[in-house]
């Protein structure tokens, strides 16, 4: 693996908040050039500018100098936009010349194929050597509005609308796209940093830099692949901490895509279901498309946090109305019913209003009463039962109606949700284009609006009130989260890879996690014997360190109620284990009761390429491949987390009993699973991977029924 360096966020203002950029491979032929010094222009940037060029005295009617070494004034960032065999030429110039920041617009690196990679592992020892944070190769570089840095080859209308957002992506060209789509919808941004092919600064350092900018209130993240899965988990926690909510667009749900995102990227991209799990271990809200990314990042800087998840609803719509409360279902929000006091007010101002309900349609009276709509939201919006406000109107596309009827609702609405206790907006039915006439009466009248229709806006409030739940969890601090153990009993020696069950068994019991009874047997006597000591039913299965199947080879014989069965079950699976090729060491039969009733559980933890041990937990036993419902988390995890697990279990309700069964005890349940996967993590550099299936849960009595431990050779 290559190294890397951390940068700070403190390290990285000298990347991202330049006093002086030299623009390396200046040229009026050169597109990428002219637009560059256009951005820079337009977005009245305050530093200075210095052009290279080695063969004109002039680019873009400004002075240039041939070298670095030929300003004569230091240089905060080097914008690269050379030709590959150049690049490393002009880093060196670079070193010698004390220029510690640089951007590389050059493609051709490790996207391309293996000598671009060799190339590329040649320049980021270079920039490592000399301390220079370099965003790139194959990248546009940053806008960072609220500084008036427009270090970028964007294309898109100007003046770009300053917010909140830091919108940060591994791919140039979305960068540029989301950039447009912010500036029609309109969103407002705080930054914008593409950063390619990451051969120095990852994402994940753009994130924490993100973190710690004050203008920056949300994040919203384009992923293909996280290089550095450490430092993007320190920079997740620490934007939690500071309450900063992530948005994120993660690429590689399915096999084609993560081959066409390794192409694209030369990273490969890791399983999707680890990565959904992480996310909801880390805070970050998942989204599936480019809109719903800068949607619902917009949504939540204007929002804040939400305090709950109460919706109040009025719109011009019966339809849309009955819309919302579809949507609502689906997102975890509620429409709770309006106070009795808030209806007879709402009936004051329209008697034919009829039942008032949450939504409220407020009919076609509202256009013929122009103050109607703002008066009801005056009343309904100061209803204290409600955490956000919403209503239903059309921002005017056209001066005409802007001026008419329509502009005169729009503004009685805007002063009645600007006087509102909770956070309250206008939104559309569908989403459009905000055209330059919408945006600006949006600003001149005031009016809080979100832009993406009734679907994506509401979706959006029910992530907020999500990862505002999570903030809030977390400022609850645990007593203990899983790390080390002092661990008990035998540990692998040199060439192990599989213990047998037996070995299994006694090493668990050693750390205090309870199995179930059993009796190792070496022959159907001894296994009769057995037997009538600890009761019939029994179950019976092989016992070698070589077979991890057993069920797979007829190792395993249940429900065994006299003797006779006894002496068959064992005589069966002894002529199953030495027939198999080659041959298996076999240490004899394990003989246990057998258990009726209960929920059967797995508990496994294996280990990731990736992201290091992840604990799966779902149901066990016959279920676990035909219903695969199970949760995952990367450990380490806390007690918090494993309840979390359970509660995304679709099987969940048979935890609380089912049909005359006995509820779980949930907190010992949680306590065993925290014990396994301390034990878990204790083990890292040895452990492989560890399995209880099933883990047999019954009111208080839990218990491993079969388990399994492999190690890494």
């Amino acid at each position: 693996m290559t190294e890397t360096r951390r940068f700070t966020p403190q390290r990285l203002r000298g990347l991202f908040e330049p006093q002086s950029i030299a623009l390396v491979g200046a040229s009026d032929k050169s597109s990428w050039s002219m637009m560059v010094h256009n951005n820079l222009t337009l977005g009245e940037y305050t530093g200075r500018i210095y052009y290279i060029n080695p063969r004109n005295p002039a680019v873009h009617g400004r002075p240039a100098v041939p070298r670095l070494a030929d300003i004569g004034a230091p240089v905060d960032l080097a914008y690269i936009m050379v030709p590959g065999e150049a690049v490393l030429p002009v880093v060196r110039e670079m070193a010698e010349a004390g220029i510690h920041n640089a951007i590389v617009l050059t493609a051709g690196f490790a996207e391309q194929d293996e000598e671009g990679l060799l190339r590329q592992q040649v320049l980021q020892r270079l920039a490592l050597d000399h301390d220079i944070a370099m965003l790139g190769p194959n990248c546009l570089g940053f806008v960072n509005l609220t500084r008036h840095i427009e270090a970028m080859p964007n294309t898109g209308p100007h003046p770009l609308v300053v917010g909140s957002v830091a919108l940060l992506s591994q791919s140039g060209a979305l960068a540029a796209n989301l950039a447009n789509y912010a500036h029609e919808q309109p969103i407002g941004l705080s930054l914008l940093v593409s950063t390619g092919n990451e051969a120095v600064v990852t994402i994940s350092e753009a994130l924490d830099y993100a973190v710690e900018d004050e203008a920056t209130s949300v994040i919203a993240l384009f992923l293909e692949t996280i290089r550095d899965p450490n430092r993007f988990v320190e920079a997740a926690q620490h934007a939690m901490q500071k309450g900063k909510p992530i948005v994120a667009l993660k690429t590689g749900r399915g096999e084609l895509t993560a081959k066409v995102a390794q192409a694209h990227t030369g990273a490969l991209v890791g399983d999707d279901r680890v990565i959904d799990a992480l996310f909801r271990q880390l805070g970050i809200m998942r989204v599936d498309s480019l809109e719903e990314l800068l949607l619902t990042a917009n949504a939540l800087a204007h929002t804040g946090h939400l305090r709950g998840n109460r919706l109040g609803f009025v719109g011009i719509s019966g339809g849309g109305c009955d819309l919302v409360a579809d949507y609502v279902e689906q997102t975890g929000l509620t429409l709770p019913p309006f106070t009795e006091e808030k209806r007879a007010g709402a009936r004051e101002l329209l008697p034919a209003l009829g039942p008032v309900h949450n939504p409220l349609d407020v009919t076609g009276a509202a256009v013929t009463n122009r103050v109607l709509f703002g008066q009801l939201l005056d009343v309904l919006g100061k209803d204290p039962h409600m955490d956000v406000l919403l209503c239903q109107f059309s921002v005017p596309r056209e001066e005409a109606v802007a001026q008419g009827f329509l502009g005169d609702i729009l503004t009685g609405m805007a002063g009645s949700l600007r006087s509102a206790p909770v956070p309250a907006f206008m939104i559309d039915a569908v989403e459009y284009e905000t055209n330059a006439v919408g945006r600006a009466f949006l600003e001149r009248v005031g009016l809080p609006f979100l832009p993406g229709g009734l679907q994506r806006i509401i979706t959006a409030l029910g992530k907020g009130v999500w990862w505002g739940k999570q903030y809030r969890a977390r400022q609850v601090p645990e007593a203990e989260v899983a790390g080390g153990v002092e661990l008990r009993g035998e540990r692998p020696v040199a060439g192990e890879s599989a213990w047998s069950e037996w070995r299994v068994r006694a090493f668990l019991e050693e750390q205090g996690i309870p199995v179930i009874p059993a009796r190792l047997v070496r022959s159907a006597e001894q296994a009769i014997t057995a037997a009538k000591e600890v009761g019939f039913p029994v179950a019976l299965k092989i016992v070698s360190p070589d077979i991890v199947h057993k069920s797979d080879i007829g190792g395993v014989q249940l429900n065994l109620r006299d003797e006779e069965a006894v002496r068959a079950a064992f005589t069966r699976i002894m002529e199953a284990a030495h027939a198999l090729t080659p041959q298996p060491h076999i240490d004899g039969a394990l003989l246990s009761p057998m258990r009726v009733g209960g929920v059967e559980l797995l508990v496994g933890v294996v280990r990731d390429p990736v992201w290091g041990q992840v604990m799966a937990v779902g149901l066990g036993g016959i279920w676990v491949e035909i219903l695969k419902d199970t949760s995952l988390r990367v450990l380490p995890v806390s007690r918090r987390d494993v309840y979390a697990m359970l509660d995304e279990l679709q099987g969940k309700t048979l935890l609380h009993g089912a049909r005359g069964s006995r509820s779980a005890d949930l907190d010992a349940l949680v306590e065993v699973i925290y014990r396994i996967s301390r034990l878990a993590h204790a083990l890292e550099s040895d452990l492989e991977s560890l399995e209880i299936n099933p883990l047999r849960v019954d009111g208080s009595q839990i218990e491993a029924l079969d388990a399994l431990i492999t190690w890494r050779e």
